[in-house]
């Protein structure tokens, strides 16, 4: 190295900003204007990058300030040689980690394809998770080894053979607040310089299209997607005049088609299925395994079904289920999570239900273990007129007097899917737990669990997919918008794919060609929905371009 350097400034140097211009702001903060931070950009939504490309090196010890807190994400970017192709090392926040008192940094390389590969994400210990902290930082590049030192006592370090290179440093982060504008400072470099090595030709990707047009809406969030037996797709979301989520008269439920695979969209019309008496549990539209297109309702404390004999055009009226919307003796509500359904090959089905145990509860869901919930399923054999009684999803057998001991109290919104072997996986999104849970059924989902630590860390998931061909998927928030795949029925999974921000991330995914999946999710910025068209190969995921 050769010696300690004055702090990078956006005013001297020759940069290249990505999604907007950077500042320097007071204190050797670095950042964007306010206004900017929720710009949409042209590739991920809200990545702010600034490449200096006056400063290029192989290893390097750069020293820095940082702060994250309730989604944002910011970092260095090493050896970045275009907008495309480049590696980060940053520290992807959300408010569910935050509130967990967890911290995890990560290592990511940007591709060609516009997406962010995970190579190594990892809860730090030792770390606050506080959002208004500043963090003094070093991390030390030296070869194919990067060592990243965190505060007064956190430690992230890996070995890498793509980290033996060289590119100029770089600065990123995204943020859904304005306040959180400036989140680096005080950023030091000193190193063995090298000759710019910028290609400005490598730009980043946009893989992502609106599918539908605003409809006079500010925020639309998308619901269901389901492909009936002509292979037309519906999809249902809801829209919003204001971007309050839970605001039960600003919501309406819209129901779009398309007969090319997610290529393009009719024009929607309103779905008239109930009084949207709760804003934030819409109407949940499912194709059971005999064929019948249901929409599952929930109002007046009970839940409905209508169902529909010319794919959502007309429908009948309500009837009355017996899924339970409580359990009286636990005071649980049973909530319909993102993922509302599973149809298992012996033609059952499975519905999912979560609700917060308040007799336990403190109510204040940002102190740990101040609230606590349950996660079910509900087994139906009559194609969905019938349903069993709930049934916890962690099974921990009983204590030394024979009694059942009680589920987790950490679950929430419940994902599955039914594997290779007839066995069904389900991962649980946790109040406060670092890593999801995970929940096994091996008998229909008559029974369940234990619950063990699930693979990685996620939020507002999608649907657990099973591709044609056997790959499983699942997109979440943490860090940012997610996608991991397993090629072996969820016994391993790879390192995850960022595929765009995340501050909602709730969506669906559907395989709608082989190895071809549409992913429809909620926009970050609270605007209007986004899809994805995926292919999946034995090694990673690409954006399905046509031609």
């Amino acid at each position: 190295m050769t010696g300690t350097t004055q702090p990078l400034s956006i005013a001297e140097g020759q940069w290249h900003f990505l999604n907007g211009d950077w500042h320097d702001f007071e204190s050797g903060m670095l950042g964007v204007a306010k206004d900017d931070v929720c710009r949409d950009g042209d590739a991920m939504q809200g990545h702010h990058y600034a490449f200096a490309r006056h400063r290029c090196f192989s290893d390097m010890r750069v020293r820095f300030e940082f702060r994250v807190g309730n989604h944002t994400d910011a970092g260095i970017v090493l050896h970045a040689v275009g907008e495309s192709d480049f590696y980060l090392l940053h520290f992807p926040g959300c408010a569910q980690s935050s509130r967990g008192q967890h911290f995890f940094a990560a290592l990511s390389r940007m591709d060609r394809d516009g997406f962010l590969r995970g190579i190594k994400l990892e809860m730090v210990r030792r770390v606050s998770s506080h959002p208004t902290e500043w963090k003094e930082s070093e991390l030390i590049l030296r070869g194919n080894r990067l060592e990243v030192r965190i505060g007064n006592h956190g430690l992230f370090e890996l070995s890498h053979p793509g980290l033996e290179g060289t590119g100029c440093l770089g600065l990123h982060f995204c943020s859904t607040n304005p306040e959180a504008h400036a989140p680096l400072r005080n950023v030091m470099v000193d190193g063995e310089e090298t000759g710019d090595t910028w290609n400005e030709s490598v730009r980043q990707s946009a893989n992502w299209f609106k599918p539908v047009p605003p409809d006079g809406y500010a925020w639309q969030k998308p619901n269901d997607l389901v492909e009936l037996p002509d292979g037309e797709l519906l999809l249902t979301y809801d829209v919003a005049n204001n971007n309050d989520s839970t605001d039960d008269a600003n919501n309406a439920l819209m129901l779009t088609r398309s007969s090319d695979q997610g290529r393009s969209w009719s024009n929607p019309v309103p779905l008239d299925l109930d009084d949207r008496a709760e804003a934030f549990f819409p109407p949940r539209l499912h194709l059971t395994p005999g064929g019948r297109l249901i929409a599952l309702l929930m109002k007046d404390d009970a839940f409905w079904t209508r169902e529909s004999k010319d794919g959502g055009v007309t429908w009948s009226s309500a009837s009355l289920v017996n899924i339970p919307a409580w359990q009286k003796d636990r005071a649980i509500r049973f909530n319909i999570p993102p993922q509302a359904f599973v149809n298992l090959a012996d033609g059952a089905m499975l519905v999912f239900g979560y609700g917060q145990v308040r007799g336990y509860s403190r109510g204040e869901i940002f102190t740990w273990g101040g609230e606590h919930h349950q996660a079910f399923s509900c087994r139906s054999t009559d194609d969905g007129r019938t349903w069993s009684e709930p049934v916890n999803v962690d099974n921990r057998g009983c204590n030394r007097k024979g009694e059942p001991i009680d589920g987790n109290m950490d679950l929430t919104e419940m994902s599955a899917v039914q594997t290779g072997d007839g066995g069904i996986m389900g991962l649980i999104r946790p109040v406060y737990s670092p890593w999801m849970w995970e929940t096994w059924s091996y008998d229909g989902g008559v029974t369940w669990g234990p619950c063990v630590r699930g693979p990685f860390p996620g939020y507002a998931t999608t649907n657990l997919l099973r591709t044609k061909a056997g790959a499983l998927l699942i997109a979440h928030r943490q860090p940012s918008m997610m996608i991991h795949c397993s090629r072996d029925d969820g016994h391993t999974w790879d390192e995850g794919t960022q595929v765009d921000s995340g501050l909602w991330c709730m969506g669906v995914l559907r395989e709608v060609e082989p190895d071809v999946v549409l992913h429809v999710y909620w926009d970050t910025f609270q605007s209007h929905m986004r899809a994805q068209r995926y292919r999946v190969l034995p090694d990673r995921i690409e954006p399905a371009r046509e031609g």
